[in-house]
């Protein structure tokens, strides 16, 4: 194979999810099977501009005004950052046949490096919007007041990262929906480029409890054979939880032995005031309380390629989840324990003929689950398809 760049610093890789997990999912396979196939970026500086007597002077500003400060650091990084002085160490992307970046924006920071490439550039989106529209929720308020191009500037730097990749990476078709929903000149880019597109399904290692059901359901006073629906996950309304609410209220309302545990923190909605809603808080424990469970509910009311699905499938549970995004993709392949519902009336039919079912029908629902998780989702089965599509590419090429 020729010479692939994968634009990560592999010291930096780790399974903590989005970019930084998938990569680090693809080097340690490759490093398992002794390949070669493609190689990570060395360590490198990066140069923001800031000289560091502007920093020390910054410094120096008394304490009560330490809000201002980093306020003002705020600024100026992204103001560094999207006027495009940001300054990295120089790298000769030449000597590669194919350059594979993981965001927009390290694409975009390396638009001067790549004028002259005569490879091809892959970009692969794991961001389940837009990155630069993601970027920007997450900057104060404040700073967006000092930098009030910033909105123009982000979309600028997603619109010429896809636009000038080669290739594009999606998980599944389903998952650009958040990008048709968001982003206005998407639909107008994917027609120009579909040609461009490539679709890798995601892989993660197999979940395993910490705990059997048994030790779960005793720690939290649940009989083996009462009924009990599980959420993980943010506690807002993008990922569906305050749906979960109003469908959980009506369950519970007309099932005694019925219960339903959350897991994350209750923040920014709380849990519902009943005494059948039982909310465990943030955990390293989520697998077990899943495993637990007859059923885990994905509520959410926009989705990219949820990981929590493929967790739930390895560990043989049934999913009852919102026909959106990525989880559209389960349903077209015939994953037959994900149950999708249109609105929360279906849902709740959905969770009663459920709990109606005997205990060994559910199990073989889950069982179908894992076996799908285990045909197409693990780190292996990813990583076939990624070197596979890399294959392809440099085929094309010779």
């Amino acid at each position: 194979m020729k010479k692939v760049l994968v634009y990560q610093q592999r010291s930096k890789l780790k399974p903590t999810g989005g970019p930084s997990a998938i990569g680090y999912y693809y080097a340690t396979e490759q490093e398992k099977r002794g390949e070669h196939n493609f190689e990570y970026l060395k360590d490198f500086k990066t140069y923001s501009g800031l000289h560091e007597s502007e920093l020390s002077s910054l410094q120096k500003l008394p304490k009560w005004i330490g809000y201002l400060y980093n306020t003002i650091k705020q600024v100026v990084k992204f103001n560094i950052l999207l006027s495009g002085k940001y300054k990295l160490d120089p790298i000769d992307f030449n000597q590669y046949d194919i350059v594979h970046f993981h965001d927009t924006q390290g694409l975009y920071l390396r638009r001067f490096d790549l004028k002259d490439f005569k490879g091809k550039v892959i970009l692969q989106s794991h961001s389940p919007q837009p990155l630069g529209q993601e970027m920007l929720d997450v900057i104060p308020s404040i700073v967006k007041f000092f930098i009030p191009f910033a909105r123009k500037r982000f979309e600028k730097m997603d619109k010429y990262s896809f636009e000038r990749a080669d290739i594009i990476i999606f998980p599944c078709p389903e998952a650009e929906e958040p990008y048709y929903n968001r982003w206005k000149d998407y639909r107008r880019i994917h027609e120009l480029k579909k040609e461009s597109y490539r679709y890798v399904l995601t892989g993660i290692p197999a979940c395993y409890p910490k705990h059997t059901r048994e030790e779960v359901r005793t720690s939290i006073n649940i009989k083996d054979e009462d009924f009990m629906v599980c959420y993980v996950g943010r506690h807002n309304e993008i990922k569906g939880y305050d749906s979960l609410k109003r469908i959980g209220e009506r369950f519970l309302s007309d099932n005694r032995d019925t219960w339903v545990v959350c897991a994350g923190k209750e923040l920014p909605l709380k849990g519902l005031n009943h005494n059948h809603w039982i909310e465990i808080g943030w955990t390293t424990d989520a697998h077990s309380y899943i495993s637990a469970s007859d059923v885990f509910v994905l509520p959410n009311k926009e989705t990219y390629f949820d990981i929590v699905m493929l967790e739930i499938l390895s560990l043989g549970k049934i999913v009852v989840a919102s026909r959106t995004g990525g989880n559209k993709y389960f349903e077209r392949n015939g994953c037959e324990g994900v149950l999708l519902y249109e609105a929360e009336d279906e849902a709740l039919k959905i969770l009663e003929s459920l709990k109606k079912m005997s205990i060994e029908d559910r199990e073989a629902l889950g069982r179908k689950n894992k076996e799908f998780y285990e045909k197409y989702h693990t780190v292996a089965a990813m990583y076939d398809q990624y070197v596979n599509t890399l294959q392809e590419l440099l085929n094309v090429s010779r």
